[in-house]
């Protein structure tokens, strides 16, 4: 999870793909599916708590980390 926040973070306010975020996050060798990465969004939103909104999904693009 802190890797994906972390990279997330460090693109703050641009729209990041699921396919962006698992390779760079997890590398091009993953063999997991998009859910997966759904899944760790979802968790990492649980441990954010009130700063989960900062999380915004992009139906049908991926997600971003929005800070304004």
């Amino acid at each position: 999870e802190y890797d994906l926040l972390f990279y997330m973070v460090s693109n703050r306010n641009i729209a990041l793909t699921r396919e962006q975020l698992i390779t760079n996050v997890w590398g091009y060798d993953f063999y997991g599916d998009d859910r997966t990465l759904d899944t760790h969004i979802k968790l990492l939103r649980k441990s954010l708590g009130p700063y989960a909104k900062f999380i915004v999904t992009l139906r049908g693009v991926g997600y971003r980390f929005e800070t304004e």
